[in-house]
């Protein structure tokens, strides 16, 4: 006698039946297809879809680069510095560089350029003089003016605020190779305002141009990330004509500066303090619930933090009266303020809320000399500021256990 147990039991293995050899089927025809499209495409390669998507690169390549030149920046140095000589030796950075305009200038790194007593732009075997016009701090990028025409054309700026998941090429020289592409997929905008890519920031390739598949700039690349520069950074395109405008009419943009290292934390479950306590001013006495955090895990010495009185293990949790959940978040609202300005930083110390004011220094650029450096300086940094958050992690857990002991006492 069949059970409707037993009877939805082989209904079920029917249909699995079924359904795999529908799979199976599906599967045999999909193979041969992409056989046929494969051997078909390989019989007569020119004609391919394959060969078709690789023509298609190239001409897009090739015709990107002609926006990309070479940028040569030098300066003397004292050989004493580098070998106990009285001579002086030409200390040199190759990078990449876009052509903004028909007008000669070009948008650079600052960092490669500033400081230097000779710059080069090359395009072809085209080499030409250029100057630094004026320097945006902010965006830690620089525009220069060559002068005369060195050739290639100006880029096409993308207005695309978002762009993850998107296909891009990145074209920056790549040692000692010129315009040297990459392919790699945008990740989308980062909290400190920059553009994070899937390629990898390769020797002499910051300063290069990030582009969509249309042809239009999508960002200038400033950096990388990861201790093999494994994904790269770059200022969005929809902000440059902005700050081209700025440096071409007012010059200089300056940046601030606090002088702290810091990392967010999550507090669970939230607390809740009365803004009571005050170093410098009186404020509101209102209850604050807290959620998130920024923790002060370094101060420089002497710098604006110090001055302020922000010590290690400070959790700033407001910043002129807005709450802060990132770290990235919190370093591009300082690079945008103007040096000099008084910011009122609220953090909590010990259990204790306290507001403080704080006058924002200025951010200089640090020049790069070496395109070609190792990044083991970044990894011992990386491996520093790890060590420094077990350590704070022990230190909390030590003070865990010592509360447990008096309360079992």
């Amino acid at each position: 006698m069949r059970t409707p147990a037993r009877t939805h039991l082989r209904r079920v293995r029917t249909h699995t039946k079924l359904f795999m050899n529908d799979r199976m089927t599906a599967g045999k025809y999909i193979l041969t297809l992409f056989l046929a499209v494969f051997f078909s495409s390989s019989c007569n390669a020119s004609d391919g879809p394959l060969f078709s998507l690789e023509q298609n690169l190239t001409d897009l390549i090739f015709d990107l680069s002609r926006s990309v030149v070479t940028v040569e920046a030098s300066q003397r140095v004292p050989a004493v510095e580098l070998s106990g000589s009285s001579e002086e030796v030409m200390r040199s950075a190759v990078s990449s560089g876009i052509i903004c305009d028909s007008s000669g200038h070009i948008l650079v790194v600052a960092g490669t350029v500033v400081g230097r007593d000779r710059i080069l732009v090359s395009f072809d075997s085209h080499s030409v003089p250029a100057v630094v016009v004026a320097i945006d701090n902010q965006s830690g990028l620089a525009l220069l003016k060559s002068t005369a025409h060195c050739g290639g054309r100006p880029v096409d700026f993308s207005e695309v605020r978002t762009c993850a998941g998107r296909m891009i090429v990145a074209i920056g020289n790549a040692y000692g190779v010129r315009s040297s592409p990459s392919l790699g997929f945008c990740a989308g905008l980062r909290d400190d305002g920059l553009m994070q890519f899937s390629v990898q920031t390769i020797s002499g390739s910051v300063g290069g141009g990030v582009f969509d598949l249309s042809g239009q700039l999508v960002g200038i690349m400033t950096g990388g990330l990861g201790a093999q520069n494994e994904a790269t950074l770059a200022v969005p395109a929809y902000r440059i004509p902005e700050i081209i405008a700025h440096l071409l009419t007012q010059g200089d943009r300056h940046s601030g500066y606090v002088g702290v290292s810091s990392r967010e934390i999550e507090i669970s479950p939230p607390i809740r303090i009365n803004k009571a306590n005050h170093l410098i001013n009186a404020g509101s006495k209102s209850p604050v619930i807290v959620k998130r955090g920024i923790l002060v895990t370094s101060v420089v010495p002497r710098s604006p933090a110090m001055r302020a009185g922000i010590r290690v293990g400070d959790l700033i949790f407001s910043v002129d009266g807005v709450a802060v959940n990132s770290a990235t978040g919190l370093a591009s609202y300082v690079h945008q303020s103007q040096p000099g300005r008084i910011m009122t930083i609220e953090l909590l110390r010990q259990d204790r809320s306290f507001s403080l004011e704080l006058q924002v220094g200025h951010r200089a650029i640090d020049p790069i000399y070496d395109m070609e450096q190792p990044s083991v300086p970044v990894d011992y940094a990386r491996m520093i500021d790890s060590l420094k958050h077990s350590l704070e992690l022990l230190g909390e857990e030590i003070l865990h256990l010592e509360r447990l002991l008096e309360d079992d006492r």
